[in-house]
C-alpha cells in the first residue's frame, strides 16, 4: 500500500469516527497533485454514504492565508448533498475541530468552460445564496499544508444555505457580512476579500477543474471562500451571518 492510499484510508477514518489524525504522523512530500489524487480515492468512498458530489467548494481564497500556507492560489474540494442544509442545525458530535465561514453561493444554469470572465460567470448562474458553510480538518489542530487540506477534501464538512437572490441586483464585491454568535458580533467583511470578487473565484474554479480534465457543469453549487476570519463553532452556539443584501442564515450547533 503506498503513502498515498494509506493517507486516503487514514482521512477518511477520521471523518467517519471523529478522530483526528497526528500531524506527526502525515508522510513526507506530498504535492498539491498528490493531495487531488487523495481527494478523488476520498470523495469516491465518501459518496458512497454521503450521496452524490453536487458542486465544489473553494478555499484559500484569502490572501493572508495564503501567505501562512505559503500558497499562490487556491484550492478546491467536493461538496456531497448529504452535506447540503437549509434547516439550521448541525450535529456538533459528528465534527472533530470545525470552524464557520460566512460565504457567498453560486448556483450555475449551465456549463462554464475557459476562458472565463466575471460576465461569463453572471450569465451562468441561477441566483447566488447566502450561506454558512463549516469547515473541519481530520488532522489535529489544523497542522497541515495547502497539499494536506486538498488531500481532506479541501477541509469540507457542511454547508447551511439561505434563500436564493437573482444574480447582478447587488454588487457581491462591495456585499457586506456581519456575523454574530449568542448575540456578540464577532466578524464583519466585505465580498471583495474573496479574491477581490466573488465571481473572481468561480473563474478560477472553471480554469483549475479544465486543467485537470473537468468542468463546471449545470445545477453545480460553488461556494467562494470565506468574507471573514474562520471563527470557532461550540456546542449549544447559534451563528447567524446577516448579509447586507442576500438575506440572513444562521446555524446552531446541537
Amino acid at each position: 500500500m503506498s503513502n498515498w492510499t494509506a493517507l486516503a484510508e487514514t482521512l477518511q477514518t477520521a471523518y467517519e469516527n471523529g478522530e483526528p489524525i497526528d500531524p506527526d504522523s502525515l508522510p513526507a512530500g506530498l504535492r498539491i497533485e498528490d493531495g487531488y489524487a487523495i481527494q478523488d480515492a476520498i470523495v469516491d468512498r465518501r459518496s458512497r454514504t454521503g450521496g452524490p458530489v453536487v458542486g465544489y467548494k473553494i478555499g484559500f481564497t484569502n490572501e493572508t492565508v495564503q501567505s501562512d500556507l505559503g500558497v499562490a492560489e487556491p484550492v478546491y474540494g467536493r461538496i456531497l448533498e448529504a452535506t447540503v442544509g437549509s434547516d439550521g442545525r448541525v450535529e456538533r458530535g459528528e465534527l472533530i475541530d470545525p470552524l464557520i465561514e460566512p460565504e457567498i453561493v453560486f448556483v450555475l444554469d449551465r456549463a462554464l468552460s475557459p476562458p472565463v470572465t466575471r460576465l461569463d460567470v453572471a450569465a451562468a448562474t441561477r441566483f447566488v445564496v447566502p450561506a454558512i458553510e463549516i469547515v473541519d480538518s481530520r488532522i489535529e489542530d489544523w497542522a497541515f499544508g495547502a497539499a494536506e487540506a486538498v488531500a481532506d477534501n479541501a477541509l469540507a464538512a457542511r454547508l447551511h444555505v439561505g434563500d436564493p437572490t437573482p444574480v447582478g441586483t447587488s454588487d457581491l464585491a462591495l456585499e457586506g457580512v456581519e456575523v454574530r454568535i449568542a448575540d456578540d458580533r464577532r466578524a464583519t467583511g466585505t465580498g471583495g476579500a474573496v479574491l477581490g470578487h466573488p465571481a473572481d473565484a468561480v473563474c478560477w474554479l472553471a480554469e483549475a477543474l479544465d486543467a485537470r480534465g473537468d468542468a463546471l457543469d449545470a445545477g453545480d453549487i460553488v461556494t467562494t471562500g470565506s468574507i471573514t476570519e474562520p471563527l470557532p463553532l461550540e456546542s449549544g452556539e447559534t451563528v447567524v451571518a446577516r448579509f447586507s443584501s442576500l438575506g440572513t442564515v444562521a446555524v446552531h450547533a446541537g
